[in-house]
């Protein structure tokens, strides 16, 4: 099997069989986040470190060569704005906005709380799929980020609209370039709709929720591939949820993701 998420053809990416998702043909949300996150820490040049970055998830994303442009809409004394596009031939899949913030250290500065979670050391590891097939529920595919990303539950996945776990995904971006913290975080954040999935019963079947967007908020760089997310789902009689998810390291918070959540049957 593959050890990383795509395989590069001159400028194209291509996606490999740990991009994919549970949904046939097409890719998991992490696959894009990772490599739109990536495009843009490259972009700025590590002028400034990530403070927001947002995904519009315009269409599914195919198993097809795909292209990455970026251009800087505002680079000021203390703050750059980019955005980055993903596209396959001329379809637009997924647009990503990025704010890079100056920091300027504070003597004395708040004291962060500590992690609330279980330390990992002391949860059992599997992959997110075999997680969630314990818990009642299953995702399909033989392969895919989900199958291959490492998780210590510590509650919920069982389609209650709740969820923590640490979260460890063991791939590169491409061969050769290794996911930094940040383009692992940004490949993790997709998953706090997984997390915290909320499955309703509806009529002779079930409704769950699939997200539109992802806005991941970095309160500081993390410092390692290990991420805990507690994440949940505050849905709507009328067919909408709102996800939301802090992102915990041993030594305090790193970043809250939140996301926009559409009703879908879930069989």
């Amino acid at each position: 099997m593959t050890d990383s998420i795509y395989t590069r053809d001159g400028s194209a990416w291509l996606p490999t069989s740990a991009a994919r998702g549970p949904w046939g043909a097409t890719l998991h949300g992490g696959a894009p986040a990772a490599l739109l996150c990536h495009a843009l820490e490259q972009g700025g040049g590590g002028r400034f470190p990530l403070a927001r970055l947002t995904l519009d998830l315009f269409r599914p994303v195919p198993v097809e060569p795909l292209e990455v442009s970026v251009r800087t809409l505002r680079s000021g004394r203390r703050l750059l704005v980019q955005e980055a596009i993903l596209s396959s031939g001329d379809r637009e899949l997924v647009r990503a906005t990025s704010v890079h913030a100056d920091e300027m250290p504070l003597d004395p500065g708040p004291v962060p709380p500590a992690s609330p979670l279980p330390s990992p050391d002391d949860l059992e590891e599997t992959s997110l799929a075999a997680g969630i097939a314990g818990q009642g529920r299953a995702l399909g595919g033989e392969d895919g980020l989900h199958h291959r990303l490492r998780i210590r539950r510590i509650h919920g996945l069982g389609g209650s609209g709740a969820g923590c776990a640490w979260l460890h995904l063991p791939l590169e971006l491409a061969p050769g370039t290794p996911l930094s913290p940040t383009v692992h975080l940004a490949a993790c954040s997709d998953f706090a709709n997984g997390l915290g999935q909320l499955r309703l019963p509806a009529g002779e079947g079930t409704v769950g929720f699939i997200n539109a967007d992802i806005s991941l908020h970095l309160l500081r760089a993390p410092s390692a591939n290990r991420i805990g997310m507690d994440a949940r789902n505050d849905a709507h009689a009328g067919g909408r949820g709102l996800v939301s998810a802090e992102c915990w390291q041993e030594d305090g918070l790193v970043a809250k993701v939140t996301q926009t959540a559409l009703v879908m049957p879930a069989g």
